[in-house]
């Protein structure tokens, strides 16, 4: 459904967002595509939009080239942006019947299709109301079932679910999850890893304009973390006993180990292939370098932790 090939995009002329990116997404899909602030998401389905036309490198939407075929392409393709780009003193029922006629769906449709969608969002019983009127929740959900109202095959979802309450989040995600069983294929940008692990069948990971992991959430977690993951609270780790230390103490690779406290203790995320057997392996290496584990838990990692791992856990503006 999607093929990219050696995508690379700069804004003005210095500041590289992606470099010779290639990925593909297939009919049928939900991909999830995470990075840092500033890895390249959003420029990315820009692109893919037509919305940003790249410096080299090719798209192609449904096998149609997106710089030659531009109308083709918007046709098949529904796009949610981080902003919701709502008229705010329309209805919801104006914003529908406005994108229906804008999009062409066919007249004989139209009633049919906003009705659909009204009650697919939970909006019936508001559909008269101003947008403006909404609450950020509400406008969220206009905005998804407004990308599919032209029958789109192609959802791209730039932060879904950006900024609203628990409830409408589950709502999109439902939302979502109905859309895949009705056979379109679906790519969103996320920032919340709880949201690619619910809803993604894989995972792209950029990161400076580059891709730099990519597979379902299970490889992942297997490739970068491991099966398991030993959470360690260590009193008496000095400042200068850092991860590469302790991974040469304990013979297992230190996920990551957090910054000394005032002299506190500190938490170490130790990574586990045989899990609770290494526990007291832990427990027992430590005490023979003079250190105390205060508390110590084992979990499955999360999407998150492979992050971390892929990216770094440093702050980027």
């Amino acid at each position: 459904m999607i093929e990219i090939s050696d995508l690379t995009y700069t804004y003005g002329g210095d500041l590289k967002a992606l470099e010779d990116l290639s990925f593909a997404v297939e009919k049928g899909e939900i991909v999830a595509l995470l990075g840092p602030n500033g890895a390249g998401k959003s420029t990315t389905v820009k692109i893919i939009t037509g919305i940003l036309r790249p410096i080299s490198g090719n798209v192609k939407v449904a096998s149609f080239e997106v710089s030659e075929n531009l109308d083709e392409v918007r046709k098949r393709i529904g796009f949610m942006p981080q902003e919701t780009a709502l008229y705010p003193d329309l209805s919801a029922l104006e914003a529908l019947e406005y994108h229906a006629d804008l999009y062409g769906v066919p007249r004989d449709e139209v009633d049919k299709r906003i009705a659909k969608m009204l009650e697919l969002s939970g909006l019936t019983q508001r559909k008269d109301d101003l947008v403006k009127t909404y609450s950020g929740g509400m406008k969220r959900r206009l905005a998804l079932v407004r990308s599919i109202l032209h029958d789109s095959e192609l959802l791209i979802l730039d932060e879904m679910s950006l900024g609203v309450d628990v409830q409408s989040r589950n709502l999109i995600w439902n939302q979502v999850r109905k859309l895949k069983q009705e056979g379109r294929t679906i790519l969103f940008c996320t920032n919340y890893m709880d949201e690619a692990e619910a809803l993604a069948d894989r995972v792209i990971v950029l990161d400076q304009g580059r891709l730099v992991a990519e597979g379902t959430p299970d490889e992942l977690r297997r490739r970068y973390v491991g099966d398991y993951l030993i959470e360690a609270l260590i009193d008496g780790l000095e400042s200068e006993q850092g991860a590469s230390w302790l991974n040469e103490c304990l013979g297992m690779e230190i996920e990551k180990l957090s910054d000394p406290l005032n002299g506190g203790p500190r938490t170490a995320w130790i990574k586990s292939k045989s899990g609770h057997s290494d526990l007291p392996v832990v427990i027992e290496r430590l005490s023979e370098k003079g250190l105390r584990v205060v508390q110590v838990a084992l979990r499955e990692p999360s999407l998150g932790d492979v992050f971390l791992a892929i990216t770094g856990s440093k702050l980027r503006d």
